[in-house]
C-alpha cells in the first residue's frame, strides 16, 4: 500500500495532522505503508513537493507499494490526548536527520518560557479562532508572566515586525530574550520559493526548540501546538478562543 496526499495548506495544520489522524487505524490493522505525502508550500521542489522522506522519514514500510490509497479516504481518529498522538507519530515517523542534527539541546535553559505569536492570517477573520491582535497578546503575556519566575523567554513568530516588537517589550520588562536568527516566513507565500524546503526545516527546528521550554504561551496555531505533540508533558496555553473542537489547539487550556 502506498498512501498519497497533496496539500496546498500549512504543513502542520494539514499534512502532518491529516497523517496523524489515520495512524491509529493503520496501527490497529498492522499496516506500515509506503508514503507519498506532498505539500506545495513545504515539500522538496526537486521531488514533486514531497515531504516524505525530506521532512518526516517513515521508520518502517512493510506493505507492498503497488496499491495507491488516498490518505483522506482512510478512517480518522479524533485525538484528545497529546500522549496518544505522540505514541502513534513516534511509532511511524521521525523528523529527518538534516533537521534534528542541527538541534542545540543546550540552547533553551531551564525556567524558559516559549512564546509563539501567529500573525498574518490569524489576524483577519478566520474559521479557527477569535482574533487576538498583537496589543492584546502583549497584555495577556504581561499578565501571564507576573509571578511565574521565568529566567528567560524564547520568541518565535511568522511575522518579523511582530517578533521584534515582542522582543523589545520583553527586554523592557528586564527578561533575557532568546531567539534564532532565522527569518520569519508566512507559509502560504512559499509555494514558488525555491528555498521552501530549507525554510520549512528551519521552522521545524524552532518548533523543536519550543518543545524544550518549561512552558509555552501561544497564538492559535497547529505549528506551535506540535511542540506539545513532541513533548506531551510540556505546559502549554493558547490565548485565542477556539471556534471548533479541532485537535490540537482546542485541547489546550486557554489563558
Amino acid at each position: 500500500m502506498k498512501i498519497f496526499n497533496e496539500s496546498k495548506e500549512g504543513l502542520f495544520g494539514s499534512s502532518l495532522n491529516w497523517v496523524n489522524a489515520r495512524l491509529p487505524y493503520l496501527y490497529k490493522n498492522n499496516i506500515y505503508p509506503y508514503w507519498d505525502i506532498r505539500n506545495v508550500n513545504h515539500g522538496n521542489p526537486l521531488d514533486q513537493d514531497r515531504i516524505t522522506p525530506h521532512i518526516i522519514r517513515p521508520k518502517k514500510q512493510t506493505t507492498n507499494s503497488d496499491k495507491k490509497v488516498d490518505l483522506l479516504s482512510i478512517q480518522t481518529h479524533q485525538y484528545t490526548d497529546f500522549k496518544e498522538v505522540n505514541f502513534y507519530f513516534n511509532e511511524y515517523f521521525e523528523f529527518c536527520s538534516s533537521i534534528t542534527d542541527k538541534l542545540d539541546i543546550d540552547f533553551i535553559p531551564e525556567k524558559c518560557l516559549g512564546i509563539h505569536f501567529r500573525g498574518t492570517d490569524k489576524l483577519i477573520k478566520n474559521k479557527d479562532c477569535k482574533i487576538i491582535n498583537l496589543n492584546a497578546f502583549l497584555l495577556k503575556l504581561k499578565s501571564f508572566l507576573a509571578n511565574r519566575g521565568f529566567d528567560s523567554v524564547f520568541v518565535i513568530s511568522d511575522d518579523a515586525d511582530s517578533k521584534q516588537i515582542i522582543i523589545s517589550f520583553l527586554k523592557d520588562l528586564s527578561f533575557t530574550v532568546l531567539s534564532t536568527d532565522l527569518s520569519p516566513h508566512f507559509h502560504k507565500t512559499l509555494a514558488s520559493n525555491p528555498d521552501k524546503l530549507s525554510i520549512t526545516k528551519n521552522s521545524i527546528l524552532e518548533m523543536l526548540l519550543l518543545s524544550k521550554c518549561q512552558c509555552v504561551i501561544k497564538s492559535h496555531s497547529a505549528f506551535s501546538s506540535w511542540a506539545k505533540i513532541i513533548n506531551p508533558d510540556l505546559e502549554m496555553y493558547r490565548v485565542n478562543e477556539c471556534k471548533n473542537n479541532w485537535f490540537p489547539d482546542y485541547y489546550l487550556p486557554e489563558f
